[in-house]
Order: C-alpha cells, then structure tokens, then sequence
C-alpha cells in the first residue's frame, strides 16, 4: 500500500476503537509505526473525530421531533426538507465539515532552516511587542532541560562556550506549526538572546554543524543556528543591536 491508500483507508476508521478488528484497518494502522507523518496526521483525525461525536451526542434532541417527523411524511414533495427541520441541516453541515477535515491530506512537516529562523523571528518579533512571560524561571542549565523533558519539549543538548558566561533566566514552550518549541533565555550583561530548540528532523536542510558557520541578520535581528543528532537550535539576539557572537565564543572568531 502507498500512502494515499492508507490515509484512504484510515480516512473511514471511526475513533473509539469500534473497527480495530477490521482486516483492511489493522493492515493500514500497522504500516503507521514506519509512517510518522502518517501516524501524527491520524492521531490528530482521530482527535478531532472523538471531539465532533461528542458534541454531537451533546446535541439536544427536539422534544416535538417524533411529531416534526411525521408530519414532514405528509407534506409535499416540493417543500425542501431542510426548510421542515432547520435542527437537522446544522447537524449535517457539522458532519460535512468533519468530513472534508477527516479526508484532507497530511500537511507538509519539513521546512527549510531558512523559513525557520524567518518564522521564529517574526513570532519572537510579535511576542515582544504584545509582551510575553517565562514558564519557569532558573538559573541553572540542567533545571532548564529537566523541565522541558517534562513538558514533552526538545532539549537544548549542546550550547555554545559563549553562554558559558552568560546565565540562563528561564524558558517556556512555543508553538510553532503545531509542534512544540523550546525557548530558552539567556542574559550577559545587559544583553539578552534567546536560544530556540526544534526537533531536527522537522528542517528539511539542516547542515550537520555542532558549531555556527556565522551570524546572519533576519529582519534585521541577529541569528546563528547550529544542530547536534536530534535537534535543530537557533539562537538570536534579543534586538538589532545585540552581539549575539558574545553568546557563542569566547574569542569571537565567527566568520
């Protein structure tokens, strides 16, 4: 089977279990843990599903519907139904909108670094203007990835000599196209930066640099990224004017 015909397939799975038992079904979710992508797009369906079969069960059922029913039997052919019972038509415009989401195809996951950093500097850019506050505030390294393991957020494994001399003052969790972002907050002197942790294989370019190749300007802020096996990180300055390359070595020696 190619992908389109196990989201077909997986497309027709109702979400509380009541087909697992199902030939063409379990042969489609069995090939999910080789299909990640797959597997998140179905786990969101059936998320949704069991939302919209909830409220629906919470609809209120007419108390004159018996009545409404039988007399609808009995009037003419050319009085469209949904006029007869207005209740009915919201139920299936609900229904038909969960359906065009159930059959939509998966969103693309990879991005480009460069795409990345713009976005992060665009949200970083509107978070500072609307103002924004820490999830956890500490001082120590090791509390800042113990706490995002909690979270379910990427850890920052490797940080560059530079923030050995600068201090962390806390992190919190973004979201960014539905995963989750860690960022955490440096401060050296009076400068801050903020370093942004994404799973790596979310970036469909990322170059294999434990080390940043250089500082670059994105909208104008300051922005390095480097990465290790299973992360993605980007560090920018927290305004145009920041030395983010203080941040990053010791001995400035960034191209």
């Amino acid at each position: 089977m190619d992908d389109a015909e196990i989201q077909l397939r997986l497309s027709a799975c109702r979400p509380n279990g009541q087909d697992n038992d199902d030939p063409c079904l379990r042969e489609a979710m069995e090939t999910l843990p080789c299909r990640p992508e797959l597997a998140a797009w179905f786990s969101q369906e059936q998320a949704f599903d069991r939302c919209l079969c909830k409220a629906i069960s919470e609809m209120p059922i007419p108390e004159n519907l018996r009545a409404e029913i039988l007399a609808a039997a009995k009037l003419s052919a050319a009085v469209p139904r949904w006029q007869r019972l207005p209740w009915l038509a919201t139920a299936a415009a609900v229904l038909l909108g969960g359906l065009i989401f159930v059959i939509r195809e998966p969103e693309p996951k990879q991005t480009s670094l460069a795409q990345f950093e713009t976005e992060i500097v665009d949200m970083f850019d509107h978070m500072k203007t609307e103002g924004f506050g820490l999830e956890h505030v500490t001082g120590e390294l090791s509390n800042v990835s113990a706490w995002l393991g909690n979270q379910g957020a990427p850890k920052p494994y490797i940080v560059q000599p530079g923030t050995k001399e600068a201090r962390p003052f806390g992190c919190r969790i973004v979201t960014w196209r539905g995963q989750k972002v860690a960022m955490v907050c440096f401060g050296r002197g009076n400068q801050e930066a903020h370093l942004f942790v994404v799973l790596r294989d979310s970036l469909n370019d990322m170059p294999a640099n434990i080390e940043p190749q250089k500082v670059e300007h994105v909208d104008g802020y300051p922005v390095a990224a480097w990465s290790c096996r299973k992360c993605a990180y980007v560090m920018m300055g927290s305004s145009p004017e920041t030395k983010l390359e203080e941040f990053l070595a010791d001995d400035s020696d960034l191209k």
